[in-house]
């Protein structure tokens, strides 16, 4: 009599997302950051803390969608994720110590490849984010940074560094405080030890105006354009401080690359407002369509 063998069945292993997520990032980190080099246990946690942060965004856009009376486009979720791209720029973000869990660190903004039919996730950095690693790679540490919008009311005087004067500095005075006006400008104030290093930065009408007609969302513009003010007002003060060339890696290049390509675009964007219609542009690829063009995530 033949004796039969029973095989055993086997049991795939299927990965949950954030552990694809996670294995990804790490091996991309080795290789991006430098070779050989292993991700802290805090780095692993900002990495976690990112997979939440874009989980969560997602969930709430696929949601959206699907609560729409006949939904369209492609499905919202980790398996339409551009995974290589995200990987990378998740390294970069991480390597900077930003924490996508602290409000106005990171942003994902979900674009549409219609090339590879998924979504490119754009990790926008914050204003806080941006003060948090500038400040980290700068070359001399400020004892003090002052982000200051100007009202009609106030009475604000630069007084900038020269013959007269050892350094750069200010009179402000709020004379108004409960109806100051309107915003008619601001000004960053970057303090050191040595008062003579200290830099002013002042930005006017003219600058908020460009940011305005630049941005890709510009009904937060519409519905809160103080908070929008100050997020243009603390990134322009932030690229006056000096970097430190022995602190400055491939992940502060890579997210400073970004952030000057963005500004092209939309100073492209600003310049063509009123020359008919423009097809949105994410560097050399044409998205087609941003996910949920009526309500974006928090931009700042």
């Amino acid at each position: 009599m033949a004796t039969q063998t029973l095989e055993k069945p086997t049991t795939a292993v299927v990965k949950t997302d954030a552990e694809r997520f996670t294995n990804m990032v790490i091996r991309e980190f080795s290789g991006t950051v430098g070779t050989g080099l292993q991700m802290t246990a805090y780095q692993q946690k900002l990495a976690q803390h990112l997979f939440l942060k874009v989980d969560a965004t997602l969930k709430e856009l696929e949601a959206k969608r699907l609560s729409k009376s006949n939904p369209t486009g492609t499905p919202i979720t980790w398996a339409n994720i551009n995974m290589p791209k995200l990987a990378i720029d998740a390294v970069h973000r991480v390597d900077l110590g930003l924490d996508a869990l602290i409000a106005n660190h990171v942003h994902p903004i979900p674009y549409f490849n219609g090339k590879l039919q998924k979504y490119d996730l754009d990790l926008r950095i914050g204003y806080v984010g941006k003060d948090y690693y500038r400040r980290k790679f700068a070359r001399e540490q400020p004892v003090n940074v002052i982000y200051e919008l100007v009202y009609e009311t106030d009475k604000f005087k630069p007084i900038k560094k020269g013959f007269k004067n050892d350094c750069d500095s200010y009179e402000f005075e709020i004379t108004n405080v409960f109806d100051r006006g309107k915003v008619i400008g601001g000004f960053g104030y970057i303090m050191f030890e040595d008062p003579r290093k200290n830099v002013l930065v002042t930005i006017g009408p003219k600058q908020f105006n460009r940011s305005k007609a630049a941005a890709k969302a510009n009904e937060f513009w519409e519905r809160d354009e103080e908070s929008m003010q100050f997020k243009t007002l603390v990134h322009r003060t932030m690229d006056k401080l000096p970097s430190d060339p022995e602190k400055v890696n491939e992940s502060f290049l890579a997210v400073e690359a970004e952030e000057a390509e963005e500004r092209i675009i939309d100073g492209e964007i600003a310049e063509n407002a009123n020359r008919g219609p423009v097809i949105e542009v994410k560097g050399d690829m044409q998205t087609g369509e941003i996910v949920e063009p009526d309500k974006k995530p928090d931009p700042f």
